[in-house]
């Protein structure tokens, strides 16, 4: 088979609004929204066939560092510099739950949800810190299921695998699968 594949020579839209820089973005599953997080401590919720943001959610006290959104696209989730995570409602733009989501000791590094398949609920996220520790909270309650400790420094990225592993990658060089 040939590809033509067209190199990326243009820039075709500018979708301006955050105050200061842009840490993090991510897609939506079904690919019709993008949501993006700065160091303006705003999550803003975009259209991305208008390229014009449908909302602005503060609450945040610092930068926020990394997104993601639930596999059913119902929740969004977003973690700060001083280990804060907050749930979304992308519709709405409002917070889910009345409070935050605390217990790491240091800032968030990663953020991801269980796969659909795995739960149709959607209603798991694990979280990875600077603190060398993973968690795994009910994103419905608010509440920490459990603490994953075994890396000797940050962990750097959490990704739940398709058959209900969790992958955990440090900054000492080992990547850990969890059961």
């Amino acid at each position: 088979s040939v590809f033509r594949v067209r190199p990326v020579t243009r820039c075709v839209e500018t979708m301006p609004g955050h105050t200061d820089a842009i840490l993090h973005i991510t897609y939506s599953p079904d690919g019709t929204r993008l949501a993006s997080g700065g160091g303006d401590t705003t999550v803003r919720f975009w259209n991305v066939t208008s390229s014009t943001p449908s909302h602005t959610c503060k609450g945040h006290k610092h930068h926020v560092l990394c997104t993601a959104w639930s596999p059913d696209g119902a929740t969004f989730a977003s973690s700060d510099k001083s280990g804060e995570i907050r749930l979304w409602d992308p519709k709405t733009g409002k917070m889910k739950l009345s409070s935050s989501l605390r217990s790491h000791s240091k800032w968030v590094t990663s953020l991801c949800f269980e796969p659909l398949h795995s739960n149709p609920a959607a209603d798991r996220l694990a979280s990875a810190s600077k603190d060398h520790s993973v968690k795994i909270w009910h994103a419905v309650s608010g509440r920490c299921e459990t603490t994953i400790s075994g890396h000797l420094d940050s962990v750097e990225c959490v990704k739940w695998g398709g058959t209900g592993l969790i992958y955990t990658a440090s900054r000492d060089r080992t990547i850990k699968v969890w059961a």
